[in-house]
């Protein structure tokens, strides 16, 4: 199916929306719930993925309890095997409708399961001739954390196709969090020709806001200002646009490769770039005892969304 649409959508409108299915993560900060706990959502259907993890497991089941309330129907999946996520996926999608509305809670969903659900409706011609993914991210309030400093994986988000060819220069755009000895690392590693730093700014949390910008000062005191870019975390739409310019800047010229550090809306936008340019990498860090730095989680504001269109590469667009 092809990406023929990003737009976002104001929290408020997803009351007006009927979604045939509502798919949310199960992770131990209570933020995992707060778009769940909104009553006046419509669902025919509501799907849990519960993360296999044994750390903070009290939490979990705290948070598993209240999706049960919900009306949630459990499904686990272990952090790393992302087959049951795809024959899920596959029979969602694979009904004869003229379009599907899914409801897409990701604020405490790993990357990688996301990635995979985004990618698998890309990949496949579905029986739903139109599939519209309402993407939902809830920020949450930020506290002083410990800094990962020792990396536990750093590659390729999805698979192979997203391997450096180095046959341009590389120019590296990475949003920016309070772990920046891991970006660091990375760096080193890849050695870009450029890099393109991106802040987030925080409307409802502007210790977050600070914190990122503190953190990061000595990586930022390297780079030119026209190479430093702060972007809205609850505006998905500028988001997309300064970044698909950035890539499109670069791209021509130099292998662009994105390492989305950023909160999590930040990946979002950039997955959704690498699956309409299909040159631009996008890579992940995955810091050591990370589960040991999550902190509370409480949400921070209302959700950010994004709605994303695809159609079936056999159908014309139509009117729904």
């Amino acid at each position: 199916m092809e990406l023929t649409h990003i737009s976002e959508i104001d929290y408020q409108e997803l009351c007006f929306e009927h979604f045939d299915f509502f798919i949310a993560a199960c992770g131990c900060q209570p933020r995992c719930y707060h778009l769940a706990s909104n009553g006046n959502l419509q669902a025919q259907s509501k799907l849990l993925l519960n993360i296999d993890e044994k750390d903070r497991a009290s939490d979990r089941q705290k948070h598993l309890e209240v999706f049960n309330s919900f009306g949630f129907i459990t499904h686990n999946v272990s952090i790393t095997l992302t087959d049951p996520i795809e024959q899920l996926l596959a029979e969602i999608c694979d009904q004869n409708k003229d379009q599907l509305n899914i409801l897409i809670d990701y604020s405490c969903m790993p990357k990688k399961w996301y990635a995979v659900i985004i990618d698998n409706i890309t990949r496949n011609n579905f029986k739903a001739k139109k599939i519209n993914l309402f993407l939902s991210y809830t920020p949450k309030i930020y506290e002083p954390e410990k800094r990962m400093t020792s990396t536990d994986f750093f590659g390729p988000l999805l698979d192979a196709r997203h391997s450096l060819k180095r046959k341009k220069p590389v120019t590296v755009l990475a949003g920016l969090d309070n772990h920046v000895q891991l970006l660091k690392s990375a760096l080193a590693e890849v050695n870009p020709l450029n890099m393109l730093a991106f802040l987030p700014v925080s409307r409802s949390d502007p210790g977050y806001t600070n914190a990122v910008a503190e953190n990061n000062s000595s990586l930022l005191s390297k780079l030119d200002s026209t190479h430093i870019f702060r972007y809205d975390m609850h505006d998905p739409n500028s988001m997309n646009s300064l970044l698909t310019s950035c890539c499109l800047d670069h791209r021509i010229h130099h292998e662009v490769m994105i390492i989305p550090q950023g909160p999590k809306v930040f990946c979002m936008i950039s997955l959704l770039i690498s699956i309409r340019y299909p040159d631009i990498k996008l890579w992940e860090i995955i810091g050591k005892n990370r589960n040991t730095v999550q902190g509370k989680g409480l949400a921070a504001s209302d959700p950010v969304i994004v709605k994303a269109s695809f159609l079936d590469d056999d159908n014309e667009e139509f009117d729904a």
